[in-house]
């Protein structure tokens, strides 16, 4: 089937180099052109010294570094902070105003689109409705791990899409929902806190030949290497389904393409590419993939540049 995915890249991929001011966010524009991307995931929270309220002479600014390396403002990445005050969380209201004041700037700076997470409610997704309309801005909710499209409030978010939000709200599946196994820059990490390599390495293949976790407990493990079996175990043995992208993939408006540390561009161990992107390939998804490199979590010594070119090999192997 004809190949209608176009490969984006969100600016988190280079948080490394933005926080340690390796990069301002010229520098960044400019790194991103040189490596062959068009459409570009803004980060604000990250990347605008004025969020959440940004001066017209910041938006300005930013649109003409958008013009001077002829990139594509494809999702603006909004941020809820239910932590913005110390006594309590957001009140409904307030999620409403700040989910409406990030669709504003969006649309001034040009952006189709509005990433938001799921600290929004079904409740608030459906009162975006109108905003949404009234100023043609597309509002889309991340499915990050530990979501997956079976979580209950995610069936909410599901109807009010294919219902009287279809075509204005819709959801950003990120890969990480269907990693199957820890990557290496986890298991050189866990390595650093204290477990024994080749210990390391009978849990993962433990895991992955689905032996139950009560089993690899009663191994001779240090207290180190019972707590990392416990978390591979939680965060790696239930991935979403493949196969479910077909009942939604119409809700699909943009999709993460989450990685973490890729030592070729020939294969991920941890996420099943060739598997997922020949699936909403041949579903006819002709949206944006953003290479959204977080190996940085882990070690900060890793080129983001070198991982995204790797990235782009990938893709480009599996699509053609």
């Amino acid at each position: 089937m004809e190949n209608k995915i176009k490969l984006g890249v969100s600016l988190y991929s280079f948080s490394t180099e933005y926080i340690s001011e390796q990069l301002d966010l010229e520098g960044l524009l400019k790194k991103v052109k040189e490596l062959g991307f068009e459409g570009i995931e803004m980060i604000p929270a990250q990347m605008a010294p004025e969020y959440p309220y940004l001066s017209d002479e910041w938006i300005e600014e930013f649109k003409g570094l958008l013009a001077k390396y002829e990139l594509t403002p494809v999702c603006w990445s909004a941020y809820i902070d239910m932590g913005i005050r110390s006594d309590r969380d957001l009140t409904e209201e307030e999620i409403i105003q700040y989910t409406l004041n990030d669709l504003i700037y969006a649309k001034k700076a040009g952006f189709p689109m509005v990433r938001t997470q799921h600290a929004i409610s079904p409740k608030i997704f459906r009162a975006m409705i109108p905003y949404c309309k009234q100023l043609g801005v597309k509002l889309t909710i991340e499915m990050h791990h530990p979501h997956h499209p079976d979580v209950p409030v995610w069936k909410e978010f599901f109807e009010i899409m294919k219902g009287e939000g279809k075509g204005v709200l819709g959801f950003v599946p990120d890969f990480s929902i269907f990693q199957k196994r820890p990557h290496q820059l986890y298991i050189n990490q866990s390595i650093s806190f204290g477990c024994r390599e080749d210990k390391l390495n009978e849990i993962i293949k433990k895991h992955d030949q689905n032996v139950p976790l009560e089993e690899v407990l009663k191994d001779d493990l240090l207290e180190i290497e019972k707590h990392v079996a416990e978390e591979i175990y939680h965060k790696f043995s239930a991935p979403a389904r493949i196969e479910q992208l077909k009942d939604i993939i119409d809700c699909v408006f943009y999709i993460h393409g989450k990685f973490y540390y890729l030592a070729d561009g020939e294969h991920d161990p941890c996420i099943p590419y060739e598997e997922i992107l020949t699936t909403i390939r041949d579903l006819g998804y002709n949206g944006y993939i953003a290479s959204e490199y977080e190996g940085h979590h882990f070690d900060e010594t890793i080129d983001s540049a070198v991982q995204l070119q790797r990235y782009v090999a990938l893709n480009k192997k599996i699509l053609g």
